[in-house]
């Protein structure tokens, strides 16, 4: 695991860590005036104070007594010093309510609330390129998800698109313990840098042994590593892109199918997975006896057998038994249809 001395709090300070600063610095500048005044002006706590705040005030109320040459020279410095602060800090709290940092500190309370009541949901850590189209793809599904980035910048977008999110240290064990890691179903490790994935992958599985991590590789030697960190699935989009352009260019009808197939290119077929329980209707029922084509339209290309092994032409006589995990194309109201059916 990584250090957490390297991690940045003000990614945990809250909402209001803008101000702290300036703040401080307000503070700052009044016990400045008031140790000045007591120790060069020989006044009383009480006769400091009240000459610090109508200093930095600038309201232009008379001295409570003459003031040394040391005394002025204090206060003029004091002057600068303080008014300057008093203006910066107004200047900041300013932008702060403009920019509606207080209003967002209830819509995130909310937001993390919400957060706190998912389970088997999914959570993307880094929204980059690869990032950006598995949220674009759990959005067109209607999944319950949470993105992780380090980028301040991927909070304003995915505000924009209502997507629950944190910032921060993807491989941080505070931020997946927030986004649910230990209740959530699946995790897509996407960062662009295949050691942030490996960290990732054994932060999540020491959590939960059981979720489904799947990695980016961006180098072909990492996969072992991911592998063996406890990722359940390997991907390295340089070999997949490379892989499909050659496949374009010799078998182009077929890509054009898969593409229709997969839902590319805006035509609406999906292949999806759906799992039968021993509850289901179809469970005990062959393949001809469910009539699934018949009657939602969606045609069954294998079954994934409770053993593992698949049936990857299943015919009228296929038996559908519990446990049984169909794999189905289909538009999308077809496959709603079938999901009712189970």
């Amino acid at each position: 695991m990584k250090e957490s001395k390297s991690l940045d709090f003000r990614k945990y300070s809250g909402p209001f860590d803008r101000i702290i600063i300036p703040v401080l610095l307000v503070v700052i500048a009044v016990f400045s005036g008031i140790i000045g005044y007591t120790l060069i002006g020989k006044m009383s706590f009480l006769d400091a104070l009240y000459m610090t705040v109508i200093t930095i005030a600038t309201v232009g109320y008379r001295e409570v007594q003459p003031l040394s040459p040391a005394g002025k020279i204090f206060t003029i410095f004091f002057i600068v010093f303080g008014v300057a602060t008093v203006v910066y800090t107004a200047g900041t709290i300013i932008d702060f309510i403009i920019e509606g940092n207080i209003f967002g500190i209830r819509r995130r309370k909310r937001m993390e609330e919400k957060i706190k009541h998912l389970k088997n949901h999914y959570i993307v850590c880094s929204f980059g390129r690869v990032g950006h189209q598995i949220v674009k793809e759990l959005l067109k599904q209607n999944k319950d998800f949470v993105v992780i980035d380090q980028k301040e910048s991927a909070a304003q977008e995915l505000e924009a698109l209502g997507v629950p999110y944190f910032i921060g240290n993807i491989s941080d064990d505070i931020l997946l313990e927030k986004a649910g890691v230990a209740r959530a179903k699946v995790l897509f490790a996407a960062a662009d840098s295949d050691v942030e994935n490996v960290y990732v992958t054994l932060a999540a599985k020491v959590v939960n042994p059981n979720i489904f991590v799947v990695a980016r590789a961006a180098h072909k030697e990492t996969e072992s590593k991911l592998k063996k960190a406890g990722a359940d699935k390997v991907i390295s989009p340089y070999f997949i892109a490379g892989s499909r352009m050659a496949s374009m260019a010799l078998n182009p009808v077929a890509v054009e199918f898969l593409d229709i197939a997969t839902g590319s290119d805006n035509v609406e077929m999906w292949v999806r997975e759906f799992k039968v329980d021993e509850k289901s209707p179809l469970a005990g029922k062959t393949l001809g006896q469910a009539n699934i084509r018949k009657s939602t339209g969606a045609m069954v290309l294998s079954i994934k057998k409770s053993t593992g092994s698949f049936l990857l032409s299943p015919n009228s006589t296929s038996l559908i038994e519990a446990g049984d995990i169909l794999i189905v194309l289909g538009t999308g109201d077809q496959l709603k249809c079938l999901e009712s059916c189970l």
